[in-house]
């Protein structure tokens, strides 16, 4: 029923709505990427901790950087995560996430921030409030269709990394 309504909302927009693929496969290569990254955060510091209580600090050496990149994949991969599993149509006025049999549509004025983290290919969109509305992985040729929609539209904010 939720899926019948969804479609109908794309139609009643008019003009031509492009449905963003979200195979099975891309999930779980996603899930194991986030969770390698994780595992590495966690061992990276456990392996730090442990030379500066044996070696001392100059031991340590480029393990902090290692720890800092991981943590920071980590960090934006868990973003990706909750949105992972949304199927997502977008067209010339907006675009319509359904997620959990849950439909919500927005125009592209109510994203007012976004915010591109460059290093990992990943797009977030917030609200007036400041509330996430979807983020996005450019892990495939339609994901990076909707980046380049996003960004002739409205224009995004590039993250340092």
């Amino acid at each position: 029923m939720e899926r019948e309504n969804y479609e109908k909302r794309i139609h009643k927009k008019g003009g031509r709505a492009y449905a963003i693929p979200n195979p099975l496969s891309h999930q779980i290569i996603t899930y194991i990427t986030v969770l390698s990254f994780c595992c590495i955060t966690i061992l990276s510091c456990i392996w730090m901790v442990t030379l500066i209580k044996t070696e001392g600090l100059v031991a340590v050496g480029g393990i902090p950087v290692i720890t800092f990149f991981a943590g920071y994949a980590s960090y934006v991969g868990l973003l990706v995560l909750r949105y992972r599993t949304a199927q997502v149509t977008y067209h010339k006025n907006g675009f319509i996430i359904l997620k959990r049999g849950n439909t919500s549509s927005y125009s592209w004025s109510e994203i007012k921030k976004t915010k591109y983290h460059g290093m990992l290919r990943v797009l977030r969109l917030h609200n007036a409030n400041g509330k996430n509305i979807y983020t996005i992985h450019g892990i495939t040729r339609d994901n990076k269709k909707f980046i380049q929609e996003v960004n002739e539209i409205i224009g995004f904010s590039t993250d340092v990394f």
